[in-house]
């Protein structure tokens, strides 16, 4: 049976790669779109925006219907839990 790849545990991206991972480092459980440079997680404003922004371009929603799926979806996710 193949091994499940992890996920972020921010915005849920399948993290296949060394490189998707901060700071290409596996240990990290977010995805290298979700933090700094340093490999801090991103504030929630800046991933939301980012995941809205994905929505819009991948799949032709509207802003609007794009900040409420990525809001939907990240209430899901274990860093942003806590916030709702």
């Amino acid at each position: 049976m193949a091994e499940k790849c992890p996920a972020c545990g921010s915005c849920g991206m399948p993290m296949e790669q060394p490189e998707d991972h901060a700071l290409g480092d596996v240990s990290h459980e977010y995805c290298r779109y979700c933090t700094d440079a340093r490999g801090e997680l991103l504030p929630y404003e800046q991933v939301l925006a980012t995941n809205a922004r994905f929505y819009v371009e991948s799949q032709g929603v509207t802003p609007a219907a794009a900040d409420q799926m990525a809001r939907a979806m990240l209430a899901d996710m274990p860093a942003w839990r806590s916030r709702h």
